[in-house]
């Protein structure tokens, strides 16, 4: 039985950005859209996570009681969520690292593959958190974190390396699953080696079904994109845009600010792919092909052709 109490934890902050212009767009069209779907499945998704895990990537322990074997998650995680804001604990020990980096990577993974991204930070320290109710130091910094973090990203704060210090090294405290950015800020990796979503038996369709999504943004906020030419509508036939947004797509739009998250978005995807190239390209060998490229499935980063944004064209296929 838990104590309640405040209690010293890793805490992570996270809000879905764009939130608020999606729902007064759903508010004035109808509850038949993509949109809506897209967000009744979202906060849907969280309300199930907040109650019981779905099971999917999760970290479970066994406690042998005398009513038989306990499963719980390692870590202890707690989540709540309000709206587009969501708040989740964990013990602050390793494992507690542990659970936390997993249950937000999984809420981000999850979001990414239908349309919704994140950004948040993960601190360590007091907090109170049972049920409903919470409050605390590491909550407030938790906050200040996700202010900071301006691209779709979640910061890992200083104080966590410090704690853990004797850890650094060891998954997740390593290269793949934390770095640092341009600006010198960590973050946890958006897209991390074999990190399937629940959609996807795999770790590449899992990318596949990501990049569709940037591409989609990407050209829905670049000024530079009007209308929905030929060259978008052969794209969508790898995008499936139409099913996933909307039977009526517009690129007349544009909005430079919402772009610059976009473009953060690429660079992570693109910085994803050139990482882990041995695997995505060779499933695991280095095979040479006559034509002196890797043989193998091939992902094509994403790129701006001088038209659009869509993914380099290589050996005359798009993926």
């Amino acid at each position: 039985m838990i104590k309640k109490g405040i209690e010293t934890r890793f805490v992570a902050f996270l809000d879905i950005l764009g939130f608020k212009e999606l729902v007064k767009k759903i508010e004035a069209e109808s509850e038949d859209g993509q949109d809506y779907e897209r967000v009744t499945w979202a906060l849907d998704f969280l309300h199930e996570e907040s109650k019981e895990s779905n099971g999917h990537h999760d970290l479970n322990i066994y406690e042998l009681t005398s009513d038989g074997l306990l499963e719980k998650e390692l870590g202890d995680p707690r989540l709540n969520y309000i709206s587009d804001c969501i708040i989740i604990s964990a013990e602050g020990s390793f494992d507690g690292f542990k659970a936390i980096c997993n249950k937000v990577t999984k809420l981000s993974i999850q979001g990414a593959c239908a349309g919704i991204y994140m950004r948040g930070g993960i601190t360590y320290g007091k907090i109170y958190h049972h049920g409903p109710i919470l409050f605390g130091t590491a909550y407030q910094r938790a906050l200040e974190l996700e202010d900071g973090a301006s691209t779709p990203r979640v910061l890992v704060d200083d104080v966590v390396c410090e704690v853990l210090s004797e850890h650094i090294g060891v998954f997740p405290l390593n290269g793949h699953a934390i770095r640092a950015d341009d600006d010198g800020k960590k973050y946890l990796l958006n897209y991390p080696l074999g990190y399937e979503s629940g959609f996807d038996s795999s770790w590449i369709d899992t990318l596949l079904r990501v990049k569709a999504s940037i591409l989609y943004f990407l050209n829905k906020f670049d000024v530079r994109v009007c209308g929905f030419g030929e060259e978008l509508r052969r794209l969508d036939q790898f995008c499936y845009w139409k099913e996933r947004y909307s039977l009526s797509l517009n690129f007349d739009g544009g909005d430079e600010h919402v772009l610059k998250k976009y473009i953060w978005l690429k660079k992570e995807f693109n910085r994803t792919l050139r990482r882990y190239s041995r695997v995505i390209n060779a499933r695991h060998q280095m095979r040479i092909s006559p034509y002196g490229v890797q043989s193998g499935p091939r992902i094509a980063p994403i790129s701006w052709n001088g038209r659009i944004w869509a993914p380099e064209k290589e050996l005359g296929r798009y993926r």
